[in-house]
Order: C-alpha cells, then sequence, then structure tokens
C-alpha cells in the first residue's frame, strides 16, 4: 500500500508540471508608452517604434517612461529592469526597452523622441544687444541707422543633426561672416536632405539726429603779464542716440581749427565764439557754439578794506595763480607732523624726503595751539613761520573745542548746552558768546604778535555735514545760523587784525545755502575725501565758475584717502591731478591741499602723502604728480614772490 501511494504522488506531481509549463504566458507587448514632462503622444508602429516629434528642444538627458505591457511580462533596457514612473533614461538617442513575456519570449521597441528641425536662436555677435524675432520661416531685427552691416558673425543653434547653409558653405556658429546690407538666405539641412529656407532680415531704423554740445560758456583770465590764456573746448558732451559721433569739426568763422572733441586754445583778451559741428554714422549733422570770454584779471579786494599792502598782494598773486593753467601743492602740518611721533627740529618734511621740495601751501590748526602744551604750540608757531620764510602761504582751519566738553565732533557732546552753542553764540546766550570770542582772541594773539604776515583762515569749514558742533546736527540748526555764526566770526576778526584772508570750504561740493555772502568770503573751497576723478572734476568745475561769477578766490582745501598706498597707489595722478587736467581751463583753483600724516598713526596705510619709507611705486607716482607742469611747490612758490 505505501508504494502505491508513493508512486501515485510522483505521478502527480508529473502531471501538475506539464500542465504548469504548457500554460506560462508568450505575451510581450508594449502596450502605452509616455514620458512624464511630455504632453504629447508617443505612437506605437507595428514595426515597434515608438516616436513622439517635439517643436520645441528640450534636456532628454534623464526623462521618466511611464509604461503598461502584457500581463506578467517584463521590460529591460539592456540588462537593466525597468519600473514605469520610476527608471530614468538618456533619450539623446534611441532607446531599446525590451518586453520580456513570462515564457522567455521577448519583444524590442526602440524610442525616439524627435525635434522638428528649425532654428532655434539667431543673433550677430557685434550687435549682441539687438534681439531678432522669429516669424515662420523668417528671421528679424531692426537696428539704428548707420549701422555698419557689411561683414557680421552670427551665432545661432539648431535642432540636432542639422547644419546650416548659405549659398552652399556650411555656417559655423560664432566664426562664420556675411554681409547682411541685403536679407540673407539660410538652408537648414538634415543630413543631405533640405528641411527649410530661412531669411533673415536686418533692417535700419529711421536715423535721429546727432545732438552737439560746445559746452557751456567760459570766462577765463589774463593772469601776470600773460597776452593769452589756455582755453579748452570740450565737445565732448555731443551724442547720438544710435551710437558714437563719428566726427567732430570746430571753426572760428570759416576757419577750421580741430577735428577732434576736445582742442586746446591760447586766446587773447576779448570775446571768442565757436561753433561746433558733429556728425553721426549715417551722415547727418547738428551744430552748436560756445562764447569764451577772456579778461583781464583786474585787481582782487578782500573784504577787510583795511588789509595790508602784503595782505592784498597775496590774494592778488592766488588769483593769478588760479587763474592760470597751474596749482600751488600744500599739506597740513608737512614739517612738524609725522607717523608715530611729532617733528620738532622742523629740518624736513614727508614731502621734501620723497620729492625733494616741501609743499608750497602750509596747512596750521590753531587747535594745536591753543589746547595743547606750550612746547607743541612754538613747534606749530615756527613751522608757520618758516613756510613764511621760504615763500609759501599759511592756511588756518581750526577744529575749535565746544565750551563745556572741550569736544569738537557733535556725537561726542553730553551736555545740552554745548549741542546748543552755536545757537547761543548767535543770540549771546549764557554767556557763550564772550566765550567764543575769548577763543577767537587767542587765535588772533597768535596771528598778530607771533606771525606778524597774511594767513587764509577757513573759518568753521564742512559746515554742511554732521560731524562738527557747527553741524547740521546742531540744536536749532538751519543754513541760516551757520551764516550767522561766520558773520559774528568774520567781523570781530576784521576788526582786531589786517591780515586774514576769510575761506568759506563746504564738504566734497558746493553748498550755496550755507554761503556767507560775497561781503564776507575771500576764498571758496571744498573739502574732498576719496574722490573719483569724473566726480572731482565736476565739483571743481562748479566750484571755479562760483568763484569766478562772486569775484573769489577758488582752492581744493583739504583731499586724501584713507589706506591710498594699498587701494589707490597712483592717487594723486590717477585721481587728483587727472580731475585738473581733464577739467582744462575750466577749473581754476590756487591750491591742493593734503591732509597730514598723523603722529599717532603708525601704518603705512594711513599716510596722505607718502613717507620715505613708502613703497617705489607709490613715492614714483607722487614723484611724478611734483614734476607735472601744473604742480608748484615750495622753491617755484618762493619764486613767485607772491607777498610782493
Amino acid at each position: 500500500m505505501r508504494l502505491y501511494l508513493r508512486t501515485l504522488f510522483f505521478a502527480f506531481l508529473i502531471v501538475s508540471c506539464s500542465q504548469d509549463s504548457v500554460n506560462l504566458s508568450d505575451a510581450s507587448k508594449l502596450l502605452s508608452f509616455s514620458v512624464n514632462g511630455i504632453n504629447n503622444e508617443f505612437t506605437i508602429s507595428s514595426n515597434n517604434t515608438v516616436e513622439v516629434n517635439l517643436s520645441q528642444q528640450i534636456d532628454l538627458s534623464s526623462l521618466t517612461a511611464v509604461f503598461t505591457v502584457s500581463p506578467k511580462a517584463k521590460v529591460f533596457v539592456g540588462n537593466t529592469i525597468q519600473t514605469s514612473g520610476y527608471s530614468k533614461n538618456n533619450y539623446s538617442n534611441p532607446v531599446v526597452f525590451t518586453v520580456n513575456a513570462e515564457d522567455g519570449t521577448k519583444s524590442d521597441y526602440t524610442v525616439f523622441i524627435n525635434f522638428e528641425p528649425k532654428i532655434n536662436s539667431f543673433k550677430l555677435v557685434e550687435l549682441n544687444t539687438i534681439q531678432f524675432t522669429f516669424q515662420n520661416l523668417g528671421i528679424n531685427a531692426t537696428v539704428p541707422s548707420g549701422t555698419n552691416l557689411k561683414s557680421l558673425t552670427a551665432d545661432f543653434t539648431v535642432v540636432a543633426n542639422c547644419t546650416l547653409h548659405v549659398n552652399g558653405v556650411q555656417q559655423v556658429s560664432g566664426q562664420t561672416k556675411n554681409n547682411f546690407e541685403q536679407p540673407v538666405i539660410y538652408t537648414l539641412k538634415k543630413g543631405t536632405d533640405v528641411i527649410k529656407l530661412y531669411t533673415v532680415t536686418v533692417i535700419q531704423g529711421q536715423n535721429n539726429l546727432p545732438i552737439a554740445d560746445a559746452g557751456a560758456d567760459k570766462i577765463a583770465f589774463l593772469a601776470g603779464s600773460n597776452i593769452t590764456a589756455s582755453v579748452s573746448l570740450d565737445g565732448s558732451g555731443s551724442s547720438d542716440v544710435e551710437g558714437p559721433i563719428a566726427s567732430y569739426q570746430w571753426k572760428s568763422g570759416s576757419t577750421i581749427i580741430g577735428n577732434t572733441a576736445l582742442v586746446n586754445l591760447n586766446l587773447a583778451q576779448g570775446l571768442h565764439t565757436y561753433e561746433l559741428t558733429v556728425t553721426d554714422s549715417s551722415g547727418a549733422t547738428a551744430t552748436d557754439s560756445v562764447i569764451i570770454d577772456i579778461r583781464l584779471q583786474g585787481v582782487y579786494k578782500p573784504i577787510d578794506a583795511n588789509a595790508t599792502a602784503k595782505t592784498i598782494n597775496l590774494y592778488n598773486n592766488m588769483a593769478s595763480i588760479a587763474n592760470s593753467s597751474q596749482f600751488i601743492f600744500g599739506q597740513e602740518f608737512p614739517l612738524s607732523f609725522q607717523l608715530n611721533s611729532l617733528r620738532t627740529s622742523l629740518n624736513t618734511s614727508d614731502c621734501k624726503d620723497v620729492t625733494g621740495d616741501h609743499p608750497g601751501v602750509f596747512g596750521i590748526d590753531p587747535h594745536y595751539m591753543l589746547y595743547k602744551t606750550a612746547a607743541q604750540k612754538q613747534t606749530h608757531i615756527d613751522e608757520a613761520k618758516l613756510a613764511y620764510a621760504n615763500g609759501s602761504i599759511v592756511t588756518f582751519d581750526f577744529h575749535q573745542q565746544s565750551r563745556t566738553d572741550n569736544k569738537i565732533y557733535f556725537n561726542d557732546l553730553t551736555s545740552d548746552s554745548d549741542k546748543k552753542l552755536m545757537y547761543d553764540v548767535v543770540n549771546n546766550l549764557n554767556g557763550s558768546r564772550a566765550w567764543f570770542y575769548g577763543e577767537l582772541d587767542q587765535v588772533l594773539g597768535i596771528i598778530n604778535n607771533d606771525l606778524g604776515f597774511p594767513v587764509v583762515f577757513r573759518l568753521f569749514h564742512e559746515m554742511d555735514g554732521n560731524w562738527f558742533w557747527w553741524g547740521t546736527k546742531a540744536t536749532n540748526h538751519s543754513s541760516q545760523l551757520y551764516i550767522d555764526l561766520y558773520r559774528l566770526a568774520t567781523d570781530y576778526i576784521k576788526a582786531r587784525t589786517n591780515l586774514v584772508l576769510f575761506g568759506w570750504t563746504p564738504n566734497e561740493k558746493l553748498a550755496p545755502s550755507f554761503y556767507p555772502g560775497d561781503a564776507y568770503v575771500d576764498v571758496v573751497g571744498i573739502d574732498a575725501y576719496s574722490p573719483t576723478a569724473s566726480a572731482l572734476k565736476a565739483n571743481l568745475i562748479e566750484l571755479s565758475s562760483f568763484a569766478t561769477s562772486h569775484g573769489k578766490v577758488a582752492v581744493l582745501s583739504e583731499t586724501g584717502k584713507d589706506n591710498y598706498v594699498n587701494l589707490t597707489p597712483t592717487f594723486w595722478t590717477s585721481d587728483i591731478l587727472a580731475a585738473i587736467q581733464q577739467g582744462g581751463s575750466d577749473i581754476r583753483i590756487a591750491w591742493v591741499l593734503a591732509w597730514f600724516n598723523a603722529p599717532w598713526k603708525s601704518s603705512q596705510s594711513d599716510l596722505y602723502i607718502p613717507n620715505s619709507n613708502s613703497s617705489t611705486p607709490v613715492k614714483n607716482d607722487f614723484i611724478k604728480f611734483k614734476n607735472d607742469s601744473k604742480t608748484l611747490f615750495q622753491q617755484e612758490v618762493k619764486a613767485l614772490n607772491i607777498y610782493n
């Protein structure tokens, strides 16, 4: 019985296995196919080709297929099994999907993602800002009138496996040039088959007339015994919306005097009219004219009617320098101040150590006489006297301390009385005016008794800033309050000395609302730190024009740049000198004054002019500045005998 049952069991297994083998599916069809991100429908043809045609090119490097196949079948790409909606493949080239039936039967399906053969993008390298528009088989753009279209380079992209040809020559994007003065026909090919013909048309727009700008009318002066004045004609403000001006022509009457934007002339006394004609790239022209008024300098009268002869001489010689093509270089405390320590021997200066000569203007601040030791006071008095003895100009700026807190800067003030000190002085409140006059008396004592020669006194400088106690943060501040303070000081000083020329110097650029008036100012200036050449040029032209119209002398009263030796080693030539050179005869200043090299500083980054330890490039730049024909240093100023 046991043997019988065993035989029966094995017979059953054999029959079952045979039946299963017979029932395995041989279905290996791809029933549907799509790709995430592609909305176009894929077609599955009878020859097992799966295709879709796209009008826009997309990235095919990593796409996910969604598909269905025969029941119990599996899908492979190569040896990698595929999962619908998950597996990614690169469709840049045809991809073969193998469908494996349950019984091992296989069917291969080849998937093609095709792009419509076309030009995808087009531009011209030389006109890279010009946008081309596609309309059917036309590619069009409009360019400014006068644009040169003769030999331009096309930068284009086409659908993969396609090429572009012009007159049978295959085009290379970014390299092949064509003449676009007439429409250019581009043939699009796929292999050897011609697919499409594109017409590229570049249209020149209607020409806009250029704008001629001969500059503002100018006034220049015959300084000293000169019979001519140097004047620059500047047409660089001319413009044309289509592009650069093609040509310039300056004429005096029928005589052509120049064919460049800038023309330098030496003119005699009188009125001179010049006409500028500019021509654009299409040949259109425009004109403008400028009048140059060359005047005798005349006599500059200080606001102090009782000024000494030397004070008057100084003022007029400063005017002559300002109205010439030159200016004096100056520095604050050039002899006494140096890095690390106060120099008391006064036998040299950083300026002389580098260039071989001292500055021609010495800046002196009574702050370091009134509020420091008697020894330091005497050092600065001796410094000013040495400047005068060697023919240099002495200019005072006064960082006056406040009455109670003894501070200069408004943010350091703690008392309300000092915050409204300017108001109290002007309105004679709380004894502040008497204190104010007492401070001025000490300065007057130095001018009258210790020096005895003329100085240019810049009263309450940078008043339009908010850092000093006389600045815009002061309690009850107004520009008129500042003007009243300045006038009060001027009247008090004029009544007690005849050795002062009065200077007014706002920060960076003119601040007309703070101007005390022609009856209170001899010298106008600006304090300009870290200026760019272009900004300084504009501000000095404005300053010079203001000085001329008000009968005053202009100066660049303070300048410099923090850490210039590292940030801009050529600061003195590329920023300061370049601005003045570019301004030509429109900039008329008597001097440029650099700030001091402070004794409480120690790093080269703290210098405003180089010293003997500075790098060779920094020193060479300053020497180049010194050797320029426009700059005057002490020995040159001494030769001018400006006090006589």
